[in-house]
């Protein structure tokens, strides 16, 4: 995919002190762009912004996903500030809870911090958003979609709790809600585009390493070359995990309802790919988001 440069451009990346979401703010800041890090530790956003191709340019602000308070500060801080021409909304839970617990909307937590907090903070976040001439929302899916399938009475786990399912009715309601904004925004005739990806499969074995963010072990180091090739249909480093999101800001042109992912679906280059299904069926999007907004108990877009 063809990437444009971000010169002048203001984007927020949930989680990007680490992993993935490291990777995103990298590759955007290779860009031109100017990266907010919206994470928990200030330490470790620190970190991570001394990495970045001229660090000046860059800023933390503090957001905790599962602190109601700190989604509604930073949102405000952020919504009361702009322009802002993106936000990729990255950050979450990946190792569901063993047992049923509850996030800062009072529902599973999973779902919670993954979704509906993000949802809170982009309510927040949108007059900043609309301010900018192209602004684009970046929602992030996951290939385990297509292994486990969505259940529209179950996504909050009101019948049944199993971790795994918790985490993929997450990314599930993630890609749902995520078409449904853009259907909502284009309808109304916003300049704001949202744009749902997903990263393919990553793990550490294969990241570029960027201490102290992150170091692999000189077994580990001496032994990818050999093994990379082997596994290249199945898994790829966390570098490569960033692309569709960094393609999602930065392709000129979206086609209508965008889907990023990797080539060979778990890995490979950013392409446009196609959903499950269920994530863009409309009746879906249109009972998710009412259901979010009663459980935010506000309307995430202006009527």
């Amino acid at each position: 995919m063809d990437t444009s440069r971000l010169d002048g451009r203001t984007i927020i990346v949930t989680g990007a002190s680490s992993g993935i979401g490291y990777f995103i703010a990298e590759g955007l800041a290779h860009l031109g762009a100017r990266i907010i890090i919206a994470a928990r530790s200030a330490k470790k956003a620190q970190t991570a912004i001394e990495h970045l191709p001229d660090p000046s340019r860059h800023h933390h602000l503090e957001l905790d996903l599962s602190n109601r308070e700190s989604i509604r500060l930073a949102g405000t801080i952020v919504g009361n500030d702009g322009p802002l021409d993106g936000l990729i909304m990255n950050a979450g839970i990946i190792a569901a809870s063993p047992g049923y617990t509850t996030g800062p909307f009072g529902v599973e937590s999973t779902v919670d911090v993954n979704v509906l907090a993000h949802m809170e903070f982009l309510r927040l976040a949108l007059p900043a958003l609309q301010q900018s001439q192209s602004a684009r929302v970046v929602s992030t899916g996951s290939m385990l979609t297509k292994t486990i399938p969505f259940d529209i009475e179950n996504w909050l786990a009101q019948n049944s709790y199993r971790p795994r399912v918790a985490y993929a009715m997450s990314k599930h309601a993630a890609e749902i809600l995520g078409f449904e904004l853009d259907r909502r925004l284009v309808a109304s005739g916003s300049r704001i585009r949202s744009v749902v990806t997903h990263p393919g499969g990553a793990i550490d074995a294969l990241t570029p390493d960027r201490p102290p963010l992150h170091q692999r072990s000189l077994p580990i180091r001496f032994i990818t070359p050999a093994i990379a090739p082997l596994f290249s249909k199945l898994v790829q480093g966390k570098e490569s995990a960033a692309q569709p999101a960094i393609a999602a800001m930065a392709t000129p042109s979206l086609p209508a309802h965008p889907y990023i992912g990797p080539r060979r679906g778990a890995t490979g280059p950013p392409v446009f790919a196609t959903p499950v299904p269920s994530s863009i069926d409309e009746a879906a999007g249109v009972r998710l988001w009412a259901e979010t907004e009663e459980i935010l108990i506000n309307p995430v877009l202006p009527s």
